[in-house]
């Protein structure tokens, strides 16, 4: 399973819910829950990373070079 959808899973959240915390469309985070956009824009992780209260190479660990 991917790791966004790993996280925002145990976090409870809906894909429209983490979209809207993240200043997003829903159809973005299915997207890269699918792996469909391999390098996404860095200010676009840093929302995501501080609606899901997670470091962002937790989320993008190849992207972030772990």
């Amino acid at each position: 399973m991917n790791t966004l959808k790993q996280i925002r899973k145990k976090k409870r959240l809906s894909q429209c819910a983490l979209a809207a915390m993240a200043g997003t469309e829903q159809a973005t985070i299915s997207r890269l829950e699918h792996d469909l956009i391999e390098r996404p824009a860095w200010d676009l992780v840093a929302r995501l990373s501080m609606a899901l209260d997670v470091r962002p190479e937790k989320i993008f660990p190849v992207m972030m070079g772990e």
